[in-house]
């Protein structure tokens, strides 16, 4: 993910607080940072040790489920093995079946996944950064009934909340739904 949230696409190990500048033919430019080692960024290895990043708009199943670890383990004291096992899972079919889905996206058909296995999941709405399903901009929000988010860099895909929500259930039901269990709306927004 990028924003706020952003870690490493690879294995969702944290970014660096100090960015480093490469130089200009290298890409350079804009300030990007390396990943740290952390115990819950499963796959860690050297060679990962000096990769710079501002983190993806789509990560790995292993950097996602990293990430997931890893705030999982800051919003609650106890680790909870049996939500990691299912968070693996689910997060193993959601990017199996959907090549190229935005992490944000991914994230909430996850909460709405574990959410309806009975795991309180509520915490993960405050680790991850909404984006427009169109074009994968930033929203920004206006105030009315609540929070409207609305795409930050064109003003012609308007409000995006319901779309959001909708494409998140037609994403879990391409996932995970069978004959007898379907969405229609989500438990988790």
């Amino acid at each position: 993910m990028l924003g706020q949230v952003r870690f490493d696409p690879e294995t969702g190990a944290p970014l660096s607080q100090t960015k480093e500048y490469p130089p200009y033919e290298r890409g350079g430019g804009a300030g990007v940072r390396s990943p740290e080692p952390h115990p819950d960024a499963e796959g860690w290895h050297v060679g990962r040790e000096g990769a710079l990043t501002n983190g993806e708009l789509e990560s790995s199943s292993l950097g996602l489920l990293g990430h997931f670890r890893r705030t999982h383990r800051a919003a609650r004291d106890e680790p909870n093995t049996a939500l990691d096992r299912a968070a693996a899972l689910a997060i193993k079919r959601i990017k199996a079946d959907h090549d190229g889905i935005y992490d944000s996206l991914a994230w909430l058909v996850l909460a709405e996944r574990l959410c309806r296995k009975g795991y309180w999941v509520v915490w993960m709405l405050d680790h991850f950064t909404p984006r427009c399903p169109h074009c994968g901009s930033s929203l920004k929000f206006k105030l009315g009934a609540g929070p409207i988010g609305y795409c930050a860099s064109s003003a012609s895909h308007g409000d995006v909340d319901e779309q959001i929500r909708e494409l998140v259930c037609e994403r879990y039901n391409e996932t995970f739904a069978t004959s007898d269990h379907y969405i229609d709306q989500l438990e988790i927004v």
